[in-house]
């Protein structure tokens, strides 16, 4: 209980993470409907007439609200526009709610959504409770302001929800590969890359055909997947560092399955996820905050250090100075 008292009182909602998470699930999101036409996304399915539908409850997507008299190429463009602003990390406290309803509405309205839109549309709601927290003008600078404590705790509270609901799916993805005969048996990956319409193309297949014709190989690959939606699962409800190592791993996975088989926009809304889940719960203390630094080392990109500057006071010769430690930030 006092570790929790703790946890709640250095609690910071307002870190780069969630910028970062919010703007990457966001820009998912505005390629479908960049790259997608409405009659795309909305088409009838066996027993059921043209999309949307619009009875009940969904009649508030932005897909149904106005009736048919809006066009909805007019609609797809609103959208866009709304999740551009989102991008741009403009009031995050206000343009959460505007993330939520473009999720909401893909989500209920297009005929046949993948697991990135059903997944976005249940963080995207959490998070608007985390940027209820957030009174920043852009969610891309440091807080000026006194944090919230009621809403940094609901914030937190947010934040172990999204971390539970990762691993919830990753958990899922991999305990399920096991009751179907290929993943199981090591081979699905060989069937994935030769798949005519979703393996595969270019490059990563003139590689990857043959690799995946040798037994060892393609079962490193097959059972590798499943290990690595294990590890996520389990090392996303550690402690900070176990949360780093999980995001490192989400984006060695969907980026093997964004250059191998595509789902741009599936696997940017799941590591987008990954990114605030595994945010630390206070802000590094340095001008350019560690946790950006690191999220780029995942990815190979290095900021060099701020050098710190001089002490004015002379140094005696032939006495070395020490270098200070670097401070890790919070938990």
């Amino acid at each position: 209980m006092k570790h929790l008292r703790t946890v709640l009182a250095n609690f910071e909602p307002r870190t780069p993470w969630f910028g970062v998470g919010r703007s990457l699930i966001a820009f998912a999101q505005l390629t479908v409907l960049v790259f997608t036409t409405p009659a795309s996304l909305l088409q009838p399915l066996l027993g059921t007439g043209p999309g949307p539908a619009c009875n009940g409850v969904r009649s508030i997507t932005l897909y149904c609200i106005g009736g048919s008299e809006i066009p909805q190429e007019l609609r797809r463009w609103v959208m866009v526009a709304m999740l551009v602003i989102v991008i741009s990390g403009f009031l995050p406290r206000y343009t959460v709610w505007l993330h939520a309803w473009v999720s909401i509405s893909l989500g209920w309205s297009i005929s046949l959504p993948d697991g990135g839109e059903q997944i976005a549309r249940i963080i995207v709601v959490l998070l608007v409770v985390i940027g209820l927290a957030d009174n920043r003008t852009w969610h891309w600078t440091r807080p000026t302001k006194p944090r919230p404590r009621l809403l940094s705790s609901l914030a937190l509270a947010a934040l172990v929800g999204i971390r539970v609901q990762v691993a919830i799916v990753y958990f899922h993805a991999g305990i399920s590969k096991f009751w179907t005969d290929d993943w199981a048996n090591g081979s699905a990956e060989y069937y994935f890359i030769r798949d005519p319409l979703f393996g595969a193309s270019g490059l990563p297949y003139v590689i990857l055909h043959d690799l995946t014709a040798i037994p060892i190989f393609v079962a490193l690959m097959t059972w590798g997947g499943i290990l690595l939606e294990l590890l996520i699962a389990v090392l996303i409800l550690g402690p900070r560092r176990w949360r780093e190592r999980a995001l490192g791993l989400d984006i060695l996975l969907h980026g093997f399955i964004i250059a191998t088989m595509g789902l741009w926009s599936f696997g940017l809304i799941m590591i987008g996820t990954a990114i605030v889940a595994s945010a630390p719960h206070t802000l590094d203390p340095s001008p350019t905050p560690v946790t950006v630094r690191r999220l780029l080392g995942y990815v190979g990109v290095q900021i060099p250090r701020r050098a710190k500057q001089a002490s004015a006071a002379p140094r005696k010769p032939g006495i070395a100075t020490p270098e200070p430690a670097l401070s890790q930030g919070g938990s």
